[in-house]
């Protein structure tokens, strides 16, 4: 399973390091990245990437900001150098992790486990629905 992936974050080396993560990884495919955390609200937006790797303090629209504004149903990883954000992040539904920077490479892997699961998980949930219906349509021409 290939995830798109989308980082937005103000540090460019930081930015440039989780980029790398993710070129390194098979199961993501970077689809772009921004220091722009507004400019990246509207990508997401748009794009509707499956997870969004996403540094806290940002300024402009710091991390939590833009998850009060994303509209898109995606997975997100948050970021920072501070572990104290993490209590925090975790009332919103849409995060699945909480890396602390600079990221290892064996932790970043485990968040991504993470968000392959419950993306998983997500389509068996999803995919039953589709069954019972295309079975009474079925019923209904024939």
């Amino acid at each position: 399973m290939t995830l798109t992936a989308i980082v937005i974050d103000d540090s460019p080396l930081q930015q440039f390091a989780t980029c790398k993560l993710i070129n390194n990884n098979p199961n993501l495919k970077l689809t772009a990245s921004f220091n722009d955390p507004k400019v990246g609200l509207e990508a997401v937006n748009r794009f509707c990437p499956d997870v969004v790797f996403l540094d806290v303090e940002m300024p402009g629209l710091n991390g939590f900001e833009f998850l009060e504004n994303l509209n898109h149903d995606c997975q997100v990883i948050l970021n920072s150098t501070r572990s104290q954000f993490a209590l925090t992040a975790f009332q919103y539904n849409q995060v699945k992790d909480y890396l602390t920077k600079p990221m290892a490479r064996p932790r970043f892997e485990k968040s991504i486990e993470r968000v392959i699961k419950n993306k998983c998980a997500k389509q068996k949930i999803e995919k039953p629905h589709t069954v019972p219906v295309y079975h009474e349509r079925l019923r209904e021409a024939s």
